[in-house]
């Protein structure tokens, strides 16, 4: 069965250290994805609850490597992101920390993809802000795509 894969990349003015723990502390996921962030993300095997509203997306920690890689995978919640995989690769450089993202395991290509992959670019931008700025846009402040 083919599957598809959300990549996005955005260049952060941070160290590597920084960067990694904005993708593993829950007080520093809070600050970029979605205020309400449960749970805990510094080792394998951990679960983290992003609560948008009423709706629930959680994830295991499937993969830690300090400074490098950061890999979740989608738990519960919603059918379409049953199963998929969240890949954050950090390279630095001596301008920024990039961050390589991918959401992969996707079943279709039509449903939620498109929105997810607007909204992961939205919150990439809010991490970015976190770091360079001291100050991302979670939900429920974060930039609405669509008005439903």
């Amino acid at each position: 069965m083919k599957r598809y894969t959300i990549r996005h990349e955005v260049g952060i003015k941070a160290a590597p250290s920084a960067v990694y723990q904005a993708l593993t502390e829950r007080e520093k996921l809070a600050g970029w994805w979605t205020a309400d962030t449960r749970g805990r993300g510094t080792a394998v095997g951990d679960v983290l609850e992003f609560w948008f509203g009423e709706y629930c997306k959680k994830f295991a920690v499937i993969e830690l490597q300090r400074e490098r890689l950061v890999r979740w995978q989608a738990r519960d919640g919603d059918h379409e992101w049953d199963g998929t995989e969240i890949t954050f690769v950090l390279r630095a450089d001596d301008q920024q920390c990039r961050v390589d993202f991918s959401h992969s395991g996707w079943r279709r290509e039509d449903g939620w993809l498109p929105h997810t992959s607007t909204k992961w670019a939205v919150f990439l931008l809010s991490l970015k802000d976190l770091l360079e700025k001291g100050k991302g846009q979670p939900a429920p402040d974060d930039v609405q795509v669509n008005h439903d």
